[in-house]
């Protein structure tokens, strides 16, 4: 994990927060989905996953929280 990636996703959020919706909501599921590719995050929870990667987990669950669901 480069920590470059991380805060150029940390910092798509920070532009997205700003926005409005429902433009705001579909913008932020774009931004998972690329953190899922970027990251090979799991589909279904995994406690290792989690454990070995803290930071792109933290991120992750702020982002899905944001939204407008």
């Amino acid at each position: 994990m480069k920590h470059e990636e991380l805060e150029s996703f940390r910092e798509r959020f920070k532009e997205i927060k700003k926005g409005k919706e429902p433009v705001r909501t579909t913008r932020l599921a774009v931004l998972m989905t690329d953190m899922e590719q970027c990251y090979n995050i799991p589909m279904r929870y995994s406690t290792a996953y989690a454990y070995h990667n803290p930071e792109v987990m933290k991120l992750y669950r702020e982002i899905s929280y944001a939204r407008d669901i």
